[in-house]
């Protein structure tokens, strides 16, 4: 039995090497590993870097646009807000002031109008008498109708 012991002990001191030699070529592959990510990091630090720091610079000054954009467009709807309410004062102010005051003179003038073209005609009348005379009908009118009627 003692012979199954030494095999076995045997079998678990190469299991312990075989072991340990993975072990090693784990770190062996680890730390080669470690030194590309490194590399890999530092090129991207060199290469990224400079093109993040203009996007962030591309997108302050982006969002300082936007800010400034947006202001402007307050300024220009206030702006457009104050005009519209200016120009209804002026029409309510003229609409009292010059229109109000000059509706019963629009009827004088009228009234004066009619007047005027009755005098006119009056007078166009009484200097020269208009022909009135009607075009004699054609002739055979009333005979070419006789066989219409039924």
């Amino acid at each position: 039995m003692e012979s199954w012991g030494i095999f076995f002990l045997g079998v678990i001191a190469l299991a312990s090497v075989v072991q340990a030699g993975f072990l090693v070529g784990l770190v062996v592959y680890g730390r080669r590993l470690a030194h590309r990510v490194d590399a890999l990091q530092v090129r991207l630090d060199r290469e990224i870097s400079p093109a993040l720091e203009n996007f962030n610079r591309v997108s302050r000054a982006a969002a300082e646009i936007a800010d400034l954009a947006t202001l402007q467009a307050r300024r220009v709807d206030l702006v457009l807000a104050d005009t519209i309410e200016k120009i209804e004062e002026t029409t309510a102010t003229v609409q009292r002031l010059v229109v109000r005051p000059l509706k019963p003179i629009g009827g004088i003038v009228a009234f004066l109008k009619g007047l005027q073209r009755g005098w006119t005609s009056t007078s166009s009348s009484t200097v020269a008498p208009r022909a009135t005379t009607a075009a004699p009908p054609p002739a055979g009118h009333g005979e070419d109708d006789e066989h219409l009627f039924i």
